[in-house]
């Protein structure tokens, strides 16, 4: 045998092993399904699936359906070497096409889904007589010529359509009103509607608010060619209006882009901003409702994102003095959320319910008690955001939530937000992807109404930007006259970082879950903090001086401002209460740029806009890029400003 052949020959051996893998797997899963559902709901066993083990919606009724049309063929599935699509169109089969399709392959057939789709059609058609199959022939040929007509007809409605797209989007701004009351324009506009109304009719022209994406295209496009005609094109602007889908006069021509069929680049999309590159004008923002807000983590990293709070929930008295403290406009509630009515709040314009509910039901250092701990306020959230109604909702919480004890649990309250209107996502992400010293992984529940969801990206990683203990702090580790930080700072830098085969994956330490309360630390946080030699049983009130240092068996302990920092929280920003509830505020907190990285993927759903990622989740670099003329040697003095270093007040 020449090399050729043989490495033919070699290739069809894996090719083949590989297929009786797949189909090997296919039926294992199909088995573990059978087995879930004698344990469950067939409702919960479909969540726990799809949530907890990532199985996509796409494959989950073949698996589910696989005991009852496929039961006891596994060895001929594996002997085809059947791949999913086919299990997937056999479970979808009619029974007399699904018997004949397995006697084909019983036979030796090699079977793929053309087939199975060429023998379900014949065997549809067989079922007819003479006369209704004729009847059948006939009716697919008129419906044949329809579409061709139809598509004729559409297609010269598009090309007509062009030239008023490209006036109204060459037209200048101070041309507007004179194009809006031109008789031409406003002719062509009436004729395309009518011809618009003909050809989708009234049904296929109405809006449909709850299918997003392209099923808004024709009610968009046709919306907008009624402001032409009626002379509304370059009417005063009214941006920021639910009530009205095209709510400028660049909505309403991109609206007739699409309906035109012409692109629509990705930087052009609705929207007065096409492009979000800093924090949006207080007259767009989206009205927020957050729940739990702690010390306020999760608060600023929303105002940054462009929210305004109409009303923040915190039963801690000094979490609640922390934002009072920090945002006197802010109106606080101590009130215990399970004990509020929010329908006050339905008419408030409710863009986004958010909340960091509390985590200790599901954190692995917990009881893990789930939906039987009194804290677990899962439920109440799916009551709060079927109450108040909003656009969207975000609650954070801890990884431990998607343990399979908590899976039924879960399930429910996902169901409870479906019922409600929403589209549901989980996302896991890890803390240090975003430019912060800490290695944690946080869990976000995301829900949006229909008429968004499908706008809804988290942003990618950001690589590039990993943080290390030694960069975030240095300089606070410095301000005693610490002789030995910069050494400490190189050091932290350069800590390799291993998988658990022991290969180097990065370098630069991070920070492990920080302390609770009274400097109390985490049985899991504490072997990490002592592997870089840090000093975590205790929290200093003042960063190290050299007298400390020289001391035998010297490790630096972290101060308040420290802890904060690597929370994420600006250095100015000043926390209420004793040394054991700021800390504790610290450690529940949300980072505010992970909030910040939610709410901005939101507000450029809600708001249609594109985010411009680096310039927002790092606005001081772009400021530094901005040129400015440097002040005299005079005004140097008088215009100085002294940073505030982080402010505590202690009782």
């Amino acid at each position: 045998m020449d090399s050729k052949a043989q490495a033919l020959a070699e290739l069809k051996t894996r090719v083949i092993s590989l297929q009786r893998q797949m189909t090997d797997r296919i039926l294992k899963i199909a088995a573990e399904v059978e087995k879930l559902e004698t344990l469950m709901p067939a409702k919960e066993a479909r969540d726990f699936l799809r949530i907890t083990c990532n199985l996509p919606t796409s494959e989950l009724s073949t698996y589910v359906g696989f005991a009852t049309k496929l039961k006891g063929r596994e060895e001929l599935l594996e002997t085809a070497r059947a791949s999913f699509p086919v299990v997937k169109a056999l479970v979808a089969a009619e029974d007399d096409a699904r018997a004949e399709i397995l006697a084909r392959m019983e036979l030796g057939a090699r079977i793929d889904t053309q087939e199975i789709a060429a023998i379900r059609k014949r065997l549809r058609l067989a079922k007819l007589t003479p006369f209704h199959a004729l009847i059948e022939m006939n009716n697919r040929a008129v419906r044949a010529a329809a579409r061709k007509r139809s598509n004729e007809a559409s297609s010269t409605f598009q090309r007509n359509l062009v030239p008023l797209v490209q006036k109204l989007r060459d037209a200048k701004a101070a041309d507007l009103q004179t194009l809006a009351a031109s008789k031409q324009v406003r002719r062509l506009a009436s004729r395309l509607r009518d011809e618009c109304l003909a050809i989708f009719g009234s049904e296929g022209v109405q809006a449909q608010s709850p299918r997003p994406g392209a099923m808004q295209v024709v009610p968009g496009g046709y919306q907008a060619l009624c402001r032409v005609a009626e002379g509304k094109y370059g009417a005063a602007d009214h941006y920021g209006t639910e009530s009205d889908t095209l709510s400028s006069d660049f909505a309403m021509v991109t609206a007739l882009r699409k309906l035109a069929g012409l692109p629509v680049s990705p930087g052009v999309r609705e929207g007065r901003n096409r492009l979000l590159v800093e924090q949006p004008p207080h007259r767009v923002k989206l009205n927020a409702l957050e729940l739990c807000a702690g010390a306020g983590g999760m608060s600023l990293g929303l105002e940054r994102a462009g929210f305004r709070h109409v009303a923040l929930f915190e039963f801690d008295k000094d979490a609640a003095a922390t934002l009072r403290r920090n945002r006197p406009n802010w109106e606080v509630f101590t009130d215990d959320i399970r004990t509020v009515d929010f329908r006050r709040y339905r008419d408030q314009d409710i863009a986004l319910v958010a909340g960091g509910l509390p985590c200790q039901p599901y954190s692995q250092e917990g009881k893990k008690l789930g939906k039987s701990d009194p804290r677990d306020l899962l439920p109440e959230a799916v009551r709060i955001v079927r109450e108040v109604r909003p656009r969207a909702f975000l609650f954070e919480n801890v990884v431990g939530l998607l343990h399979a004890r908590h899976s039924g649990h879960l399930a429910d309250v996902l169901r409870g937000f479906r019922k409600a209107g929403y589209h549901t996502e989980i996302h896991r992400l890890e803390v240090s992807d975003f430019g912060i010293a800490q290695s944690r992984t946080r869990i976000l529940i995301v829900g949006l109404n229909k008429k968004y969801a499908g706008a809804f990206r988290l942003p990618p990683a950001f690589p590039s930007r990993r943080a290390n203990l030694g960069d975030a702090l240095v300089d606070l580790m410095s301000e005693n006259g610490w002789l030995g930080a910069a050494k400490w700072a190189r050091e932290m830098r350069e800590h390799p970082i291993v998988d658990r085969d022991g290969n180097i994956v990065a370098y630069g330490a991070q920070a492990s879950t920080l302390v609770t309360s009274r400097g109390k630390r985490r049985k899991n946080a504490g072997v990490a903090w002592d592997g870089l030699g840090f000093d975590m049983s205790k929290l200093s009130n003042h960063a190290p001086t050299n007298e400390q240092a020289a001391a035998e068996g010297f490790k630096p302990e972290l101060t308040m401002r420290m802890k904060a920092r690597l929370q994420n929280f600006p250095d100015d920003y000043a926390f209420s209460g004793g040394k054991g509830s700021v800390s504790r505020q610290i450690g529940n907190a949300v980072p505010p740029r992970l909030a910040q990285i939610a709410g901005l993927a939101l507000f450029g759903a809600m708001r249609n806009m594109l985010i411009d990622w680096e310039a927002m989740l790092w606005p001081d670099e772009r400021e530094a890029r901005v040129a400015v003329e440097a002040p005299s040697l005079d005004t140097v003095s008088d215009g100085l400003q002294i940073q505030p270093s982080l402010a505590f007040e202690c009782t």
